[in-house]
């Protein structure tokens, strides 16, 4: 554990019930927002392609059917 976490934590435990809760509830929806260990080569490829120009604009992508 990092020493800011560490310290976050120190403060939490000081604060009243009710708001615990509500910082946890921030951290923990937080948490979810993270990126999984394997969501990261996705991003990359998506990020890859966007570079090279290989994507289509959101209103295109509305108009036209996908190529199947």
């Amino acid at each position: 554990m990092t020493e800011r976490l560490k310290e976050a934590i120190r403060r939490l435990r000081k604060l009243p019930e009710p708001l615990q809760d509500s910082a946890a509830r921030a951290m923990l929806l937080q948490l979810e927002e993270e990126p999984e260990p394997g969501d990261h080569e996705p991003i990359m490829e998506g990020w890859q392609e966007y570079q090279r120009g290989d994507f289509v604009a959101l209103e295109q992508f509305r108009r036209e059917p996908a190529s199947e």
